[in-house]
């Protein structure tokens, strides 16, 4: 049989769902409430669009969720943190740990650019020595 919300299967809302969740557990209506937020109140998605999705997460093993106060609060398994962190650099950093990650994941690319197609341009080496002294003096104060 086929799931009637075959849609969540492959929506990229599956994926800003399980970047949320990395911030923190949440309930749906956690997650209604950040996504109306972080959209500036241009969508609110429905509790019938949300629910399904966390059910179908749950299925394919990327959140659990714990009852409290009869209130289903999800939260990420080890493969749910492991495909949101992969996917958390395409969405808006919201705290200082993903903007270390995102620099984290620019670093690598950066030396697996060098080794594949040698040094880098001497207009982007500048650049980046550049942004190296301001992080120096940021880490500094």
């Amino acid at each position: 049989m086929i799931h009637p919300f075959i849609w969540a299967r492959k929506s990229p809302l599956k994926y800003i769902v399980l970047t949320m969740l990395r911030e923190k557990p949440k309930t749906g209506m956690d997650i209604i409430k950040e996504l109306e937020k972080i959209t500036f109140g241009l969508w609110k998605p429905s509790p019938g669009t949300i629910y399904p999705m966390l059910k179908i997460l749950e299925e394919e093993g990327f959140v659990v969720h714990e009852k409290k106060d009869g209130r289903k609060i999800y939260s990420l398994t080890p493969k749910g943190e492991e495909v949101a962190k992969e996917v958390s650099i395409f969405l808006p950093a919201t705290t200082l740990d993903n903007i270390v990650e995102r620099m984290e994941a620019y670093t690598d690319y950066l030396q697996d650019y060098v080794a594949v197609k040698g040094p880098l341009p001497k207009a982007i080496k500048k650049r980046l020595l550049s942004i190296i002294t301001s992080l120096e003096e940021a880490v500094e104060v």
